[in-house]
């Protein structure tokens, strides 16, 4: 039961490190000055996106749901957090859809979306830390 919950620790941490990192790069495409620059740019950013986001993602939701299932933990508070998880895949998949449009259209600002993304992923992690630490009911 620890090493699952050391998993899925290790899981969200490298999923919300992205999270918080990838409206960054996203928002960075547009600078990039030249073709060559920008290619390598988005092949970093799909990279991250792909390989190290989304794999965490799925790991940090299928160790959450063994550790609560093994734990038979039944707690109005997982209503909260799972709650609060849905919204933070649900970042996650506006993220994708970000990094999507800036493939088709890579000079577009798509700034203000970026820092709004971040700020909410950035309430969304203390919040979500808070109710399992808490147990607030």
């Amino acid at each position: 039961m620890l090493w699952l919950l050391l998993l899925h620790i290790s899981a969200v941490l490298c999923w919300c490190g992205s999270l918080l990192y990838l409206p960054a790069l996203i928002a960075g495409t547009a600078s990039q000055q030249t073709a060559i620059d920008l290619q390598r740019h988005q092949a970093v950013t799909i990279m991250v996106f792909s390989l190290f986001a989304t794999p965490a993602a799925l790991i940090a939701i299928a160790s959450g749901t063994a550790v609560f299932i093994t734990g038979r933990i039944v707690e109005p508070w997982l209503i909260l957090k799972l709650t609060l998880v849905v919204v933070l895949v649900l970042c996650h998949a506006v993220v994708g859809w970000m990094l999507l449009r800036t493939l088709t259209a890579p000079y577009k600002t798509v700034t203000l979306p970026c820092v709004l993304l971040g700020a909410a992923v950035a309430l969304l992690i203390p919040a979500i830390v808070w109710i399992v630490l808490t147990k607030p009911f």
